[in-house]
């Protein structure tokens, strides 16, 4: 009975794979070729584990003031990285009953367009008043998608798509809740976020690309060790999410533990989870801010990370 049980899984396991490959092969090319990128992204993902060896490949420093970024998808030779510049920070509320535990504080958000050597090839604005908030960004194979909220949890957003050829942006939808990354899942028309530490994970189905009539669906985030920073939407309704918490021991001494985990959005549970704690020598966390992942030629995983402020590094890593 149980070689038979054995036999079964791994038929049908056979059988989601000939399916798999049949839909990409009836996709239009562009769209099978990024499909099959994505496949080979996760099942890569999938690969790794603590004793992988991280080979610094590159170190770009950009030349222009990044401020706090937040976001960061690649196209072709271009970075695409959200970011919030702050001109007052927000102040904690100490008032018993008020709507929210901070103010809103002043600020600006950014999204960048940036060059392989480093240098602003573009720039627009995003949000409005009080939401000023770039999230972590998605690219769908067409537009850009960002959520821009106000800079205090339990708040509102509004999203956007941008064109990433001439940076014209679209409002798409406002939420009540902030939206601290957002990615699109272009197959089954699906947009999906997460709020103010990733406690809460939302989705929206769309018709034709139209979100406006679709009321959230909220699932809780079956996982805890960290907050997701930024998210990447992979074929197959697939998430990969990068993301840091801190943590303290009886003495009082702070540890920051780094992650990523993959998602499959049609449960929205964690199917691979992978702690990270590697430091720049600067002593900033990968998995501080945005993160992109790509896989080369080879089919080995490109990482590449944007960890400090201000003036900031971009870090490229390759797993063999």
């Amino acid at each position: 009975m149980q070689s038979k049980s054995l036999l079964g899984v791994v038929t049908r396991t056979k059988y989601r794979g000939l399916l798999s490959l049949l839909f990409i092969l009836l996709m239009p090319s562009e769209l099978a070729a990024q499909s099959l990128t994505d496949s080979s992204i996760a099942s890569n993902i999938k690969n790794l584990s603590k004793s992988s060896v991280w080979n610094l490949v590159s170190q770009t420093r950009l030349t222009f003031d990044t401020f706090h970024p937040q976001g960061m998808v690649k196209i072709g030779e271009y970075f695409f990285v959200s970011s919030v510049e702050t001109k007052e920070r927000p102040e904690r509320i100490e008032a018993l009953n008020a709507p929210h535990d901070r103010t809103a504080g002043i600020g600006v958000g950014h999204l960048f367009k940036i060059d392989s050597n480093g240098q602003l090839a573009g720039s627009i604005t995003l949000g409005e008043s009080s939401m000023y908030h770039p999230g972590g960004i998605d690219f769908d194979g067409i537009s850009l998608w960002v959520s821009v909220a106000e800079y205090r949890p339990n708040s509102r957003s509004i999203i956007y798509k941008v064109d990433p050829d001439s940076l014209a942006s679209t409002e798409v939808l406002r939420f009540e809740d902030h939206l601290g990354a957002i990615v699109r899942d272009s197959e089954k028309d699906r947009l999906h976020a997460v709020s103010w530490g990733s406690r809460r994970l939302y989705s929206w189905q769309g018709a034709d690309g139209d979100y406006s009539h679709s009321d959230a669906l909220m699932t809780s985030n079956p996982s805890h060790y960290i907050d997701y920073q930024d998210c990447q939407s992979l074929a197959f309704s697939k998430m990969l999410c990068s993301g840091l918490s801190s943590y303290q021991n009886e003495t009082g001494a702070s540890l920051k533990l780094g992650g990523v985990d993959l998602i499959d959005l049609m449960s929205m549970q964690p199917e691979f989870q992978l702690p990270m704690t590697q430091f720049t020598d600067n002593g900033a966390l990968l998995n501080q801010n945005p993160f992109y992942v790509e896989a080369d030629e080879k089919g080995e995983l490109q990482f590449y990370f944007v960890p400090e402020d201000n003036q900031s590094v971009l870090y490229q890593y390759s797993i063999p």
